[in-house]
């Protein structure tokens, strides 16, 4: 038994030290929700039937496990403790199952190419560079939202070809899509006006691209573009999948991004001498932000729904139960790697990157790539342009209430002003 509540701020502020007790004693946690967080995860339209209770699992090995059945651990109800029913009856990505979600995922892949990836790296150093430019020569800044969010949606919104002028409706329809999801009391009225507006600006779109193609024009070269054209065995996606597919990724690539830019921020701030290596060193880049996804994840752990009575790590499973795989406990269990608990930049590549931040099996995150290079390419040139770059001392940073995403709601950070016109 656990007092361990998952909804609690105090527990979101600081999960880690429950997790190492829960990975020792507890390591399938049984959470039976209360009347409040019952009716309020329930209280969304697209649920089905209520959800009650979920099970959370806690060890590395456990999580693979489960990540690498997707048969007996099946994604169709969705990734949170909603039992949800999509749209059209067989969802997208990571709240569809096979056959269906191995067809999206190469469609959608298509998009996320190594190719698109380079097409969209100087774009997002353009926009690191250009909002630098205006708060360099204040002084002080909050990371989280004038620079993390801003380079995730910035980012997302490139890859998918939004113009800047629409960008502010998307950071709106983005914040109050998410309250939807995972029991946050935002209302769900409103969460879901905005899923329809962003249907309907996406709609429009999507058919005005049609129309260049029929008309023998060119359209973009972008995601939104590969995911309208790409087919898969002779079929492309119909509407309700294009609407879905770009829904999923413009939440989950704006939202996980500025999460992660924000915990990269945090820990070198908070960790001078991996901070020293890094500035010392930038070939350490690429092995820091994989350090930062292992030790912060901006998501703490996703759900799978159980497809007949199991068992993980002795405790039975129902059919049917709920299960939450923990990548945040998992990151930090001490089996995968022996000193866990540090935040060290310079581990060995071939054990950091068995971290399951990004997921793990089919339901691995197919834009992994795009967003390492953002991460990379915000927190390179942050510290690289304010090098003494440091928390407000008399500001302290504020830890998001949410319960998947974990990341700074609130930065604030100082640093020697800088004229516009010197660049690192």
């Amino acid at each position: 038994m656990s007092d361990y509540d998952p909804y609690s701020y105090e527990v979101k502020r600081d999960p880690y030290p429950h997790y190492e007790k829960l990975r020792k004693t507890c390591p399938v946690h049984h959470h039976v929700l209360d009347s409040v967080d019952v009716d309020r995860i329930n209280a969304n339209p697209l649920v089905a039937r209520p959800t009650t209770e979920f099970w959370s699992v806690m060890g590395y090995q456990d999580c693979v496990d489960v990540l690498q059945n997707a048969a007996l651990f099946a994604s169709g109800q969705g990734p949170g403790p909603e039992r949800l029913v999509a749209l059209d009856g067989v969802g997208m990505l990571i709240y569809a199952d096979e056959p269906h979600h191995t067809r999206q995922r190469r469609i959608v892949g298509k998009g996320f190419s190594p190719r698109m990836v380079e097409l969209v790296g100087p774009r997002v150093q353009a926009i690191c560079d250009e909002l630098i430019d205006g708060f360099a020569g204040a002084g002080e800044v909050d990371i989280a939202p004038d620079y993390a969010n801003a380079v995730a949606l910035g980012g997302i919104c490139e890859m998918l070809g939004i113009p800047r002028s629409d960008r502010p409706l998307f950071r709106r329809w983005t914040e109050e899509t998410i309250a939807a999801f995972g029991g946050n009391p935002e209302s769900y009225e409103q969460s879901f006006t905005s899923l329809m507006e962003l249907s309907q600006y996406f709609m429009a779109e999507i058919e005005r691209r049609r129309a260049r193609a029929a008309d023998g024009k060119d359209v973009p070269d972008d995601v939104l573009s590969a995911l309208i054209f790409s087919p898969y065995e002779e079929r492309q996606f119909n509407d309700v999948e294009l609407i879905m597919a770009c829904q999923i990724l413009l939440v989950a690539g704006s939202d996980t991004t500025t999460h992660a830019i924000g915990n990269a921020v945090y820990l070198l701030c908070t960790h001078p001498e991996e901070r020293a290596k890094l500035t010392s060193d930038w070939s350490l880049l690429d092995n820091a932000m994989e350090e930062v996804l292992r030790y912060e994840p901006p998501v703490q752990g996703l759900f799978r729904c159980a497809t007949e009575d199991t068992e993980i790590a002795g405790c039975p499973i129902p059919a049917d139960a709920k299960v939450r795989v923990m990548y945040a406990s998992a990151n930090r269990d001490s089996e995968y790697l022996p000193d866990a608990d540090e935040f060290r930049i310079d581990r060995d590549p071939k054990s950091l990157r068995r971290h399951l931040s990004f997921g793990f099996g089919i339901h691995a995150c197919v834009g992994s790539a795009m967003g390492r290079m953002e991460l990379r390419t915000a927190v390179r040139t942050l510290f690289g342009r304010l090098p003494d770059l440091h928390l407000d001392p008399d500001r302290p940073m504020q830890w998001l209430d949410a319960f998947f995403a974990r990341g700074p709601e609130s930065l604030p950070v100082c640093f020697t002003p800088v004229p516009v016109a010197v660049r690192a």
